[in-house]
């Protein structure tokens, strides 16, 4: 079965679960610079890994708002959405 995804809806997208996921992985991206040997652990330190993590979610999210707005706009104007082929498997 062919599915063509025309228009994707952005408040779906704004208040789904993509922006805590999207959260958890630049959290866990940040932590990751803990294991860097010339860190030294404070907790201004930390609190700068998580106010980048939250900046570059912002970041993420708002560039996906344009993604969506502009592939809306072009489904508008008749260019052919994305296809998906789904196959059921029994």
């Amino acid at each position: 079965m062919k599915v063509e995804i025309k228009k994707i809806s952005i408040m779906t997208v704004l208040f789904s679960v993509f922006p805590l996921a999207v959260f958890v992985i630049m959290l866990i991206s940040g932590f990751l610079e803990l294991f860097n040997p010339d860190v030294t652990l404070s907790m201004n330190y930390l609190m700068s890994l998580v106010m980048r993590a939250i900046q570059s979610t912002i970041l993420f999210l708002v560039s996906t708002v344009f993604f969506l707005l502009a592939y809306n706009l072009l489904c508008a104007l008749g260019i052919r959405g994305v296809r998906v082929v789904l196959e059921d498997k029994e």
